[in-house]
């Protein structure tokens, strides 16, 4: 039942699918990133879906990578994008750590994350243009289902990211829903991330393999960029992750699915 309870929170928290309304503090929300993928997992299956409905329907190809650029912004409410713009104020600030983590605060957006945001979208409609078309070209959905578990995983690495990663603030939203995560949290986002990355491997061994290397990298950059600017991750360097890795994967696969 706890875990339930734990689940029904993260979804809460971390999307806009209508969940069941109960009382909840503090304590209960220190499993909720644990949770995390799950929704990422939603993501991912109604966007197969929808590639298979617009399918059917013989839908042209930029009414579905439009429609499919949708469906994670609709299920998180633009959750992640947030915390993409904040960190994309933030870096273009070029002011101290403790300056950009205000700017991060701020709820008001500034002129660069409109144009990170402009050229995040343009980056994703072209490559998920591309996975598209050649996914028609070879008359599968094994792209396109290799595009699906990008959500799912992009989200367990988040997960880990957020609990191992050093903090910028012994406070706020990240060292809540993060700071009090147990060994046995680690270890379910390690399995559920191996099992994402088996699968992106299962449906095309070679390009999977670049894509999951393609991820680690951008890790590893991740963790120098919120050391570096912030001094550490918070909630909107989580979200930014999640959006940038998803695009890393995206681009991969795009470029992979033309060259492989």
């Amino acid at each position: 039942m706890r875990i339930i309870k734990q689940i029904i929170i993260s979804f809460s928290l971390y999307s806009r699918i209508p969940m069941p309304i109960f009382e909840w503090d503090g304590d209960d929300m220190h499993h909720a990133i644990t949770f995390l993928p799950l929704i990422g997992l939603v993501i991912g299956g109604v966007s197969l879906g929808v590639y298979k409905l617009c399918a059917l329907a013989n839908i042209p190809e930029l009414v579905r990578v439009l429609t499919l650029s949708l469906v994670p912004l609709v299920i998180t409410g633009g959750f992640h994008m947030d915390g993409f713009m904040d960190v994309s104020d933030a870096l273009h600030s070029y002011q101290s750590k403790e300056k950009k983590l205000e700017i991060m605060k701020d709820p008001h957006i500034g002129a660069f994350s409109v144009i990170s945001l402009l050229i995040y979208g343009m980056i994703w409609v072209a490559a998920l243009y591309t996975v598209i078309y050649k996914a028609i070209g070879a008359g599968d959905t094994k792209l396109i289902s290799i595009y699906a578990l990008f959500f799912f995983v992009a989200r367990t690495i988040c997960g880990l990211t957020s609990i191992c990663f050093e903090k910028a603030k012994k406070d706020g939203m990240l060292q809540t829903e993060a700071g009090q995560s147990s060994f046995r949290d680690k270890m379910l986002l390690v399995i559920q991330t191996i099992i994402g990355s088996l699968g992106i491997m299962y449906f095309r061994p070679i390009l999977g393999v670049l894509v999951i290397i393609g991820l680690f990298i951008y890790t590893l950059i991740y963790k120098y960029m919120c050391d570096k600017e912030f001094g550490g991750v918070t909630g909107d360097t989580a979200g930014f992750f999640v959006a940038v890795s998803e695009e890393v994967m995206l681009v991969i696969l795009a470029i992979g699915s033309i060259l492989l």
